[in-house]
């Protein structure tokens, strides 16, 4: 008898609108992103609301974030259709919420994922009884 492994496909497929991309979640393309998130987190700390030199520099960060996660030009597509940073940027936290969730129940087993998933709860109980 033959012992059948099933290998997952590193490819999450993304609707986003009307849009169809796919995220090619390999090791050195999710590091890479996550270098370039932390980046954003930081750089956008220090950016100014109502000033327009920051608006346009939060317009071509968050430009190289979609098209980092997703593929080159990702963005342009997106805002061609929805011509607004401030939409973008939410429909980009969605995505991150999304492919984080996405990337964990792929790469961890279910039996992992459930006991992880206990101790954040139980966690969570104990951060709450100690406040």
């Amino acid at each position: 008898m033959a012992i059948k492994i099933n290998l997952n496909t590193t490819v999450i497929p993304v609707e986003i609108g009307a849009f169809k991309f796919e995220i090619n979640m390999t090791d050195e393309k999710e590091k890479g992103f996550q270098v370039k998130l932390n980046d954003f987190l930081q750089q956008a700390q220090q950016l100014s609301e109502g000033n327009l030199e920051d608006e346009v520099t939060l317009r071509n960060m968050i430009e190289e974030l979609f098209d980092a996660l997703l593929e080159k030009g990702a963005f342009e597509k997106l805002y061609a259709h929805t011509p607004n940073t401030g939409i973008l940027l939410g429909v980009f936290m969605d995505l991150v919420a999304a492919f984080n969730k996405e990337a964990r129940t792929r790469v961890l087993p279910s039996s992992v994922m459930k006991v992880l998933d206990k101790k954040a709860k139980k966690s969570v109980g104990q951060a709450g009884a100690d406040q």
